[in-house]
């Protein structure tokens, strides 16, 4: 079974692969825009900064914890046997794994059920998952939920186009409940 060091290296090293194939894609997902106001407002930039501070820093803390592991007699990354890996990875960041997959769940139904159930479910889940569901946390989200409601519907009048679920209401029920759900 690996140790806690060789899955911190082994997790360096993949994050080190997936933001290299980023910064590889970077000019084909990120367009040019022409502006007088210079290259540092590019869109690109911002990813790109991003992208390169994690590539240098994750190669770094990869190369360092393998250099461990060669020295304490270990067999590296490339060695081992990759299904064992790949369940002490799952098994270390299964509640990181979890909310990832809930969140993923979360953004794709905000356009079929709308921003308030959707966030009342994905935080209602999340409250479940990490013992925490009781009267005064589910009072606490639906006060939150009305704030964000007022605060970006109302005062700042940020809209999103309409839901799936509203456009079997009747007309003006369905425009009630895109507006403010």
């Amino acid at each position: 079974m690996p140790t806690q060091t060789t899955v911190k290296a082994d997790i360096y090293w993949i994050l080190f692969l997936v933001s290299v194939v980023l910064l590889i894609l970077v000019p084909d997902q990120a367009a040019w825009v022409e502006t007088r106001r210079g290259w540092y407002t590019q869109p690109m930039m911002g990813a790109l900064l991003g992208l390169g501070t994690l590539a240098i820093f994750s190669a770094y803390r990869a190369v360092q914890l393998t250099r461990r592991e060669i020295r304490q007699g270990r067999r590296p990354l490339f060695r081992r046997n990759p299904l064992e890996t790949l369940v002490g990875l799952l098994d270390s960041y299964r509640t990181a794994l979890i909310s990832s997959l809930l969140f993923f769940l979360y953004i794709k139904s905000l356009p079929l059920i709308g921003f308030v159930p959707a966030t009342f479910i994905f935080v209602t889940v999340l409250l479940w998952l990490s013992r925490l569901l009781n009267r005064t946390w589910l009072v606490a989200t639906i006060g939150t939920l009305m704030a964000l409601v007022l605060i970006f519907r109302v005062t700042v009048s940020v809209w999103m186009p309409d839901v799936w679920l509203y456009s079997l209401l009747p007309d003006h029920l369905a425009d009630f409940a895109n507006r403010y759900l």
